[in-house]
């Protein structure tokens, strides 16, 4: 090889991963075994000081949250300089178009980003586990999609979904803990979780 075309290839930079989820939105590195942060997918908005979820805002006010909350993953969690790396988007099929428009959107001009790969992530999913053909299911935090990969290809046609994952789970928790837990009131007496309301002050 020759020693110019090493050193382009020594000079390239690990393009960007981001996987924009509804509760979380994982970010990291190529070639990386993990991401580097793992977030949750929301943001403080400072006109009514309420933190609200990305993918529950109207079309006004997510391109300046995503502005935001990208600008926080770029110069808080991974330390670089957006107009050097590559961007590579793991998303669902179940993704919107206005979300993923709204991100081209901010990637290209807000960011001014050299490029962007939209990926699947069931394909991805069978990627890292180096076999073509496989059935991966995908369990969220709204809802849980089973889908089979044949040789690389994603079967749209025969994919499952179910509105049961993460936030059923965070639900069934926070009900047993409501009904089981107490808390300590002075020295002798205990009060349940939810009765405990008037006994916290701020």
């Amino acid at each position: 090889m020759p020693l110019y075309e090493g050193i382009v290839l020594s000079s390239e930079k690990n393009a960007i991963v981001f996987d924009f989820g509804h509760a979380y939105t994982k970010c990291g590195f190529t070639g990386e075994n993990g991401p580097r942060c793992i977030i949750a997918s929301e943001i403080r908005q400072q006109k009514i000081g309420k933190v609200v979820r990305l993918y529950e805002l109207s079309d006004d006010a997510l391109y300046g949250a995503l502005v935001d909350f990208i600008h926080l993953l770029y110069f808080r969690h991974l330390l670089v300089n957006p107009k050097e790396r590559r961007v590579v988007i793991v998303e669902s099929f179940l993704c919107t178009t206005k979300f993923r428009n709204m991100l081209v959107k901010v990637f290209f001009r807000h960011f001014e980003v050299p490029s962007i790969l939209f990926t699947a992530s069931h394909i991805m999913a069978a990627l890292t586990l180096g076999v073509p053909s496989c059935l991966v299911m995908d369990c969220g935090y709204y809802e849980t999609v089973v889908l089979p990969v044949y040789e690389g290809i994603a079967l749209l046609k025969a994919h499952q979904v179910l509105p049961i994952a993460g936030q059923a789970i965070h639900q069934r928790l926070e009900a047993l803990l409501c009904e089981l837990s107490t808390i300590k009131v002075g020295h002798d007496s205990e009060v349940s979780v939810s009765s405990a309301k008037g006994y916290l002050t701020i």
